[in-house]
């Protein structure tokens, strides 16, 4: 199966639960819009494998909605949100930050949905 993947660094997501309650909403969000094909992939630079542990502890029944992949590698995404260091190959970027990130990642996937159903 071909995913629309959104990819970015866990590290800046998980350093405030508020932020974090947030970015997860959108991604809930985002996975109503693109569908089945949606898939969310946390890039895990700093954090400890207790960190990765508590924010999945903290968001199961969220994250395996989204379909959300937590990984070191550096692999491609279809659209990646502002990653510092991150190597991945991508074939759409937003540098504008986590939260408009995703919201340019809905717009775009809004917009191929529309053509999807025009054709």
């Amino acid at each position: 199966m071909k995913y629309f993947s959104l990819r970015m660094k866990l590290d800046d997501v998980i350093k405030d639960k508020d932020f974090e309650q947030q970015v997860l909403e959108n991604l809930r969000y985002a996975r109503k819009i693109t569908g089945k094909q949606f898939r969310v992939i946390f890039w895990n630079e700093n954090l400890t494998e207790n960190d990765c542990k508590e924010f999945i502890k903290r968001n199961t029944h969220l994250l395996f909605q989204i379909n959300t992949k937590i990984t070191k590698q550096f692999r491609y995404s279809w659209f990646l949100v502002e990653s510092e260091g991150d190597k991945s190959t991508w074939r759409y970027k937003s540098d504008d930050g986590i939260l408009k990130g995703i919201a340019s990642y809905i717009k775009l996937a809004k917009y191929i949905n529309q053509q999807i159903q025009e054709k």
